[in-house]
């Protein structure tokens, strides 16, 4: 019973290693468009009963990878904002050391 239960967590995690995989070479609107394949699915009860688990697995699997996907790219736009805002910061300071020292030359 043992050697069952560690073989069925085997094949899960070779197959969650190889979803994964897969998941890394798609862009996001591809797992986008896999993800709403599955649901229409799953809503639509045309999941072989076979399938159901695997099938809610990936489903899964995408949601994870497209949440990490949205954090990372909320992080990185909000980097690229704050960087802008400091551009423009020290553009200001600039501007107004010369606004500052042209008074004086008068």
């Amino acid at each position: 019973m043992a050697k069952k239960a560690a073989a069925k967590t085997a094949s899960a995690t070779a197959s969650e290693e190889t979803s994964d995989d897969a998941l890394s070479g798609l862009s996001y609107e591809e797992k986008e468009s896999r993800l709403d394949e599955i649901l229409i699915r799953l809503d639509n009860s045309e999941t072989p009963m076979d399938e159901l688990a695997s099938e809610a697995r990936e489903a899964a699997s995408l949601i994870m990878s497209m949440h990490a996907t949205l954090k990372a790219t909320r992080q990185e736009i909000t980097t690229v904002f704050e960087e802008l805002e400091r551009h423009k910061e020290a553009i200001t300071e600039d501007e107004d050391r010369e606004a500052g020292s042209g008074s004086d030359d008068l």
